[in-house]
């Protein structure tokens, strides 16, 4: 299984560094069966079998930054490609801000969405056997505040943002949480994770 990993990207004195958590590649080598990991860090062509838009940097829509552009413009390459090859996508907080976004639903600055906090999960087959409560982490200072049709939310904030999705007719899903900064793996994220396959 080739899975695809789009990196979060910093601009170091007027250098591009890409850069992924090493707890992603851990969780995801628990998830699946046998990964080979791939880095994309450019706009080119490659045989995938998932793709993940893992978290870090701001959709165009909210920074013009020069690292935000460069992530972007990779993000939405590969997102096109694998939604036309029908190839199950997984956006972690940038990546369910970007699907999102494509998908026309709408975001707005939440700066106090930072820390842990309640969410409660939707009445959908997707959260069978989980509890309708749970806590998760945050890190963003942007959320969905209303998604398009094509999409359904899994589990809503207190606000009532959406803090995870999936697309209604595609294998893909969106959590606004971090996965990979937990000391071991959630249920939820298991569960979630291993369905999109």
């Amino acid at each position: 299984m080739n899975i695809g990993i789009i990196p979060r990207v910093r601009n170091i004195k007027k250098a591009v560094e890409y850069s992924i958590d090493k707890k992603l590649i851990y969780i995801l080598k628990k998830i699946y069966k046998k990964p080979k990991i791939v880095i994309l860090h450019e706009e080119k062509k490659i045989k995938l079998n998932l793709l993940i838009v893992s978290g870090g940097n701001d959709i165009s829509l909210f920074s013009n930054k020069t690292e935000d552009l460069v992530r972007q413009k990779i993000s939405l390459f590969h997102i096109k490609k694998c939604l036309k090859k029908k190839i199950p996508i997984v956006g972690i907080c940038y990546g369910a801000q970007l699907i999102a976004k494509i998908f026309r639903s709408k975001l707005k600055k939440y700066p106090n969405h930072v820390g842990n906090h309640p969410i409660e999960l939707v009445k959908e087959k997707f959260n069978i056997n989980l509890k309708k409560k749970k806590f998760v982490n945050s890190f963003h200072n942007y959320s969905i505040t209303k998604l398009g049709r094509s999409l359904l939310p899994l589990a809503k904030a207190k606000d009532s943002t959406v803090e995870a999705f999936i697309h209604r007719k595609h294998k893909i899903l969106g959590v606004m949480w971090h996965p990979e900064r937990y000391s071991k793996i959630k249920k939820i994220d298991a569960q979630y994770f291993s369905k999109i396959k």
